[in-house]
């Protein structure tokens, strides 16, 4: 059966990712999965083996620290952009359900501070309520007019929102992969934001 197995996989490179992304998601050895990761790095391979959790796209150093720091606190924040990551660079991947959990991790960390009284908040409540009173924020970075002013902050969140998976108009598509991604990455960086006191009320 094993040899099947193995024939098998030299024949069809989907199934033979497939079984190296299970068993590196079930099995606790660390010097194999170390072994595995660095001959996939050597070979500049798109993958990344990762123990406990299986192949991930391979992402920039400097990107995947910061993901590494973002979901370190236990938060629903934190819960979100797992999950977004996950979906977004695993094998398994899905670009509408990462994009999802990326504006539900923003969500997590800015209505309470944007929209905390607003009822069933959503992240077009808090683009809604910047944009008409953005003169009452303050954002960290003072911007060319030295006027710390939340447009910054204002044009990430409309980059990030609405997933157009989820646009109920004549323009609803499911996201490429690549725009998904992009997404994770901008959701990283305003939880980051939030979490830093970078955007607060003047």
């Amino acid at each position: 059966m094993m040899r099947d197995l193995i024939s098998h996989c030299k024949r069809n490179e989907d199934t033979f990712l497939d079984l190296i992304d299970y068993l590196l998601s079930t099995s606790s050895g660390n010097s194999r999965c170390n072994n595995l990761e660095h001959s996939l790095s050597l070979g500049g391979s798109a993958w990344m083996a990762v123990k406990g959790e299986g192949l991930r796209r391979r992402v920039d150093a400097v990107a995947q620290e910061s993901f590494d720091v973002a979901v370190t606190p236990a938060d629903l924040a934190s819960e979100e952009l797992k999950q977004a990551w996950d979906r977004a660079f695993s094998r398994d991947s899905d670009a509408s359900d990462a994009w999802d959990h990326a504006i539900k991790a923003v969500e997590a960390v800015l209505i309470p501070i944007v929209v905390p009284k607003q009822d069933k908040a959503q992240l077009g409540h808090v683009v809604g309520s910047l944009k008409s009173q953005g003169q009452r924020w303050r954002f960290v970075l003072p911007g060319m007019k030295m006027d710390h002013s939340i447009d910054p902050v204002l044009s990430v969140l409309e980059a990030l929102w609405p997933n157009p998976d989820r646009h109920a108009n004549s323009g609803q598509r499911k996201p490429s992969l690549e725009e998904a991604q992009a997404a994770v990455h901008l959701a990283v960086t305003v939880v980051q934001w939030a979490r830093a006191n970078a955007i607060v009320l003047r």
